[in-house]
């Protein structure tokens, strides 16, 4: 059941000649569709089902991550199938998605230019202490469940993969072989073009800053003039172009080689050169976008108040592209600006009172106010004569 949604997807193919089939993750691994470009293991599992009886399965990764109880059940689906497994990571293993490449029995393989993460479990929680509690055991035996599967798959301990979570580590394709979640690097074939190394915009690269800890450094594409941008083109069209493969911090401007092969450098890598010469770059730019966007609403719709108008706020805020700090300070404002009228309101109607006085000093026929206040101690005095009180002892 193909998906193609937002730029990701979820993809099998069998060749039935040969026993052979592909799976892609190419996408959030959630519980739910909500957003349409999801990947569930509802979904997974029938993918799964639709290769039908074959000797061998590639599933090929490029996904951010998502939720750690899906991952382990599309994890736990391909351990219970008896198919030979590969992982080619071809982008992005990060967070939940590492649990799928974690599988025992799988070789492992990874293409330069890839990035490997893992980290603690989050979880967004809401309500009393005990709910609290209960979240943080909860995530507790999660951390430990996950540094188990790691250890196993690497040989560390427990403790050693518990401590390289808590700091969000990342691994390019060597570091992450050399730690042993990788088996082999994915090599160029024979008359194919190299393997390229990610190269983000600057914004996209302060987004995947924003989601995650620890993001390695990763080339930026510079803006480039209309000039610049057509002379790039021409180079695409009229010669074989590649960016360079290595390491997401090596350098891959590079002047034509002995080879032949014109080496595109980044201030020139337009959006369609990326697309064109490395999909799975383009596909990790949109896959970062779509990550903030899908954060920024989520942000928005955690800070609003209960009511009406906070959800025509919320709402308003989420089609104009505003940042959950500004919807916040909106809120704030908003807030203030309801207690000021609050209080305007308050002071208008206890207004009448402050024509309210204690009479007027005539009324005392030009006595001094001690004289009537003796007059009237008298009066209660005369008056409390004639009352019996009777007190009884309460026990």
């Amino acid at each position: 059941m193909p998906k193609n949604n937002m730029g990701f997807r979820l993809e099998f193919k069998t060749n039935k000649a040969e026993k052979k089939g592909e799976v892609m993750i190419f996408s959030v691994i959630s519980s739910t569709n909500f957003w349409g470009d999801e990947i569930t293991s509802q979904d997974f599992n029938k993918a799964l089902k639709e290769l039908g009886d074959v000797d061998e399965i590639t599933i090929r990764i490029n996904s951010p991550g998502g939720a750690v109880n899906e991952a382990i059940a599309m994890r736990t689906a391909l351990m219970k199938h008896s198919a030979k497994k590969t992982v080619d990571i071809e982008g992005s293993c990060c967070s939940a998605a590492t649990l799928i490449a974690c599988m025992p029995g799988a070789t492992v393989r990874m293409a330069k230019g890839s990035d490997y993460m893992i980290h603690r479990c989050s979880w967004a929680v809401r309500g009393q202490a005990k709910d609290m509690l209960a979240a943080y055991n909860s995530m507790i035996n999660t951390d430990n469940d996950i540094a188990d599967i790691y250890a196993e798959r690497t040989g560390m301990t427990r403790e050693e993969c518990l401590d390289l979570m808590d700091k969000t580590t990342w691994y390019n394709v060597d570091s992450a072989k050399a730690a042993g979640f990788v088996d082999e690097v994915i090599e160029a074939a024979d008359g194919d073009e190299q393997i390229a190394a990610c190269a983000v915009t600057e914004e996209v690269y302060n987004t995947m800053k924003s989601c995650y800890d620890n993001v390695p450094e990763i080339p930026v594409v510079k803006p480039v003039t209309e000039a610049e941008a057509a002379n790039a083109a021409d180079n695409v069209s009229n010669e074989k172009t590649a960016v360079a493969a290595g390491n997401s911090s090596e350098n891959t401007g590079e002047t034509p080689n002995e080879g032949g092969i014109h080496m595109v450098e980044l201030k020139d890598a337009t959006a369609e050169v990326i697309q064109q010469e490395n999909p799975a770059a383009a596909q990790a730019i949109a896959d970062a976008a779509i990550a903030a966007e899908r954060k920024r609403r989520q942000d928005i719709l955690a800070l609003k108040p209960k009511g009406a108008k906070w959800d025509k706020m919320a709402e308003d805020a989420l089609n104009d592209g505003k940042s959950a700090a500004d919807f916040l300070q909106a809120v704030i404002a908003e807030q203030a600006k309801t207690g000021e009228e609050y209080l305007e309101n308050r002071q208008k109607e206890t207004k009448p009172a402050d024509n309210i006085g204690a009479g007027d000093a005539g009324e005392m026929d030009g006595k001094s106010g001690e004289d009537t206040e003796n007059k009237l101690a008298k009066e209660i005095a005369d008056l409390a004569a004639g009352v019996n009180v009777t007190v009884n002892e309460m026990a």
